[in-house]
């Protein structure tokens, strides 16, 4: 039997022998091979052999002890399965004689067995969604099931199935949601609401769109303007914490991909009981907004009725009424009274944001054409007219004034900006000292009123001017919030969404704290909890939409490898540059082979080689000259530049990563 003193030793050669360890937490990466490595907090990079690699999986967080192998290199000794990285995932169904794989399409992913009661019937190479039903770390022995069988590789919209699976955006309700969605579908009573219907309203959207959450009404007021904006009313009949509220939390937003569209309500509701549809009478939050003839708002109110849309317009046929080419649009002389004033007020607004709040360039957008099997046919340039500016007006003045009086009442979920990156504000500031000079005062650039007098400055100079697209590149991206932040990129102080509540669940969070304020009760706060669960599913709507584009266009472009056109310059690094070509909206990378002599400046994102300049937002002529299909990556060259070649396309590899 161990003496006092015995225990005493050995209690202190263990935390000797603890205490000469390199404990260290990190992710496993995989790799095209048997080994990985596990990237640690600390920045560090640890190799894993095979004989480790076996026990974990992409994607799990591990506790490891750090030691050097005999090549010198970081190697990890496993210590700990801290999380699993993946649960569902998506892959190919694999057969070896009567054993039953399935293989993640992620780098390094091994073929895991699928044991026989498991299988639903999926033959070899057919894509499924899996599940991991044993991790490997105690015995190196892995197992998956399979949770759906997603399609072979050839059939009809196979990819968007697989990345409707891959980022969880299917849409399954519950017998209770469901219930819910069929109750209220009866019918709703709107008999003892203030009734606007004799109100012009009229919805204006793509002539395609069946879930219309708002329309709008404008006549001439005493100084201006007054605005009328009615919006779907769900909030009344979808109360927090019912089945279909808590549905629609986990979707936290409609997805429309190309060919594909993904309500966050049941299309039931979305499309007809809340829809703004014609000749039908519809709750709605009505929004009053009385507008100056200089454009600024002098006052709102918030209030709920019901209405009854005068018609379904679509942007191309309200466009062409206000140039003067359709003047049968309606029979109906007040709706278009009210359009006439709507282009003006908006003129009048887009002019007044110009001159006191911020406006950008307007973006190029565009429509994908599928054929019947889901692959892309054509693209369209979406062409902005008049009315898509009128809308754009009016929902921006809606929101803004959601902003101030959520604001006021210390509640909602805003979408804020905060403006320039923390971590490049110095690269911003020495950029404005190199051109502006040491005696430009610069600490008030990320605060609203500074940031909007420096980005004025900025539009409003020949010489500065090329400033702006680099240092927008330095910009924080703009993310919802609980705090009532300011929204800098547009220059306003206050900024919260409402006029989508039957597809955005920020828009049906703010309705439910609108009614609770007019009913004279306290509004609910959104936990931090909820709010970063919503952010992380709206990324993750962003990113599907984002992969299905880049699948689309690889499998294109790889029929019409040549293809040449212009196109403007999106990032610009040492290795070359992206390019998103005007006429459809296609993303490659030009990459410029080692031995070409250049200049890269970094802060203001250029390249000299030679007597060619390449900076952001030139436009030049590109050729698509290969396309990685696996990888989702176009490379491009110049037509009478340097030379590329498709074995540079991994090059390019984490530049695109880091502009995705």
């Amino acid at each position: 039997m161990l003496d006092q003193n015995s225990i005493a030793q050995l209690s202190q050669l263990k935390k000797e022998i603890l205490a000469s360890k390199d404990y260290a937490e990190g992710v496993v990466v995989g790799a095209n091979g048997r080994f990985g490595f596990v990237k640690l907090d600390d920045g560090r990079t640890a190799f894993l052999n095979p004989e480790r690699m076996q026990r974990v999986l992409p994607g799990d967080r591990i506790k490891v002890n750090v030691v050097k192998n005999d090549k010198n290199q970081l190697e990890a000794e496993l210590e700990k399965l801290l999380n699993i990285g993946t649960q569902q995932f998506v892959g190919r169904y694999k057969i070896k004689g009567n054993n039953h794989f399935v293989q993640a399409e992620e780098q390094g992913a091994r073929w895991l067995f699928i044991p026989p009661p498991l299988r639903k019937k999926c033959q070899e190479n057919d894509w499924v969604l899996a599940e991991l039903n044993k991790h490997p770390f105690d015995d190196g022995k892995a197992s998956a099931k399979i949770v759906a069988r997603l399609g072979s590789p050839t059939d009809d919209f196979i990819h968007h199935n697989i990345v409707t699976a891959q980022f969880g955006l299917h849409r399954f309700w519950s017998r209770d949601a469901l219930a819910q969605t069929e109750e209220i579908a009866k019918g709703i009573n709107i008999e003892k609401r203030e009734d606007f219907s004799s109100l012009p309203f009229v919805t204006i959207d793509a002539s395609t769109t069946s879930d219309m959450d708002d329309a709008i009404y404008v006549k001439t007021g005493e100084n201006g303007w007054q605005l009328w904006v009615a919006i779907a009313d769900p909030g009344h009949f979808v109360a927090p914490g019912t089945p279909v509220a808590k549905t629609a939390r986990n979707f936290a937003q409609s997805v429309y991909l190309p060919g594909r569209s993904l309500s966050m309500l049941p299309e039931k509701l979305a499309n007809e009981s809340f829809s703004l549809l014609p000749n039908a009478g519809r709750p709605a939050l009505l929004v009053r907004i009385n507008i100056n003839s200089d454009g600024s708002i002098a006052d709102y109110q918030f209030q709920f009725g019901k209405i009854t849309s005068r018609g379904k317009l679509s942007y191309l046929d309200v466009g062409a009424f206000l140039q003067g080419e359709n003047p049968s649009i309606t029979d109906d002389d007040e709706v278009k009274k009210s359009l006439t004033e709507a282009n003006k007020l908006a003129q009048v607004r887009l002019k007044y944001r110009q001159q006191h709040h911020l406006v950008y360039e307007e973006q190029l957008d565009y429509d994908f054409i599928l054929n019947t099997k889901g692959q892309l046919e054509s693209v369209q340039k979406r062409e902005r007219n008049d009315a898509h500016r009128l809308i754009e007006e009016a929902m921006l003045c809606a929101n803004i004034c959601a902003g101030e009086f959520l604001a006021q009442h210390k509640t909602g979920v805003f979408t804020t900006h905060l403006g320039f990156r923390p971590e490049r504000i110095g690269e911003v500031r020495a950029v404005i000292r190199e051109d502006f000079g040491e005696e430009f005062n610069s600490e008030q650039i990320n605060e609203l009123q500074g940031h909007i007098d420096f980005i004025h400055l900025l539009q409003n100079s020949d010489e500065h001017r090329s400033l702006l697209a680099p240092l927008k590149r330095m910009m924080q991206n703009s993310e919802i919030n609980t705090a009532a932040e300011p929204h800098l990129s547009m220059g306003v102080k206050h900024y919260a969404t409402i006029t989508s509540p039957i597809r955005r669940y920020v828009d049906l969070c703010n309705h439910w704290s609108i009614i609770q304020i007019l009913d004279g009760k306290q509004p609910q706060q959104m936990p931090a909890k909820v709010l970063d669960e919503l952010r992380e599913t709206l990324q993750q709507g962003r990113q599907a939409c984002r992969q299905l584009e880049q699948i689309l266009v690889g499998q294109y472009l790889s029929n019409h490898i040549g293809l040449e056109g212009q196109g403007v310059i999106r990032i610009v690094t040492q290795q070359g540059f992206g390019v998103k070509l005007l006429e459809t909206g296609f993303e490659g990378f030009v990459q410029i082979p080692k031995k070409v002599e250049k200049v890269f400046d970094a802060k203001r994102m250029t390249i000299q080689i030679g007597e060619r300049h390449f900076a952001l937002d030139d436009v030049i002529t590109v050729r698509v000259t290969g396309v990685d299909l696996e990888k989702r990556r176009v490379q491009m060259s110049l037509p009478d530049g340097f030379p590329t070649d498709t074995s540079e396309l991994d090059a390019s590899d984490e530049v695109l990563a880091e502009q995705e």
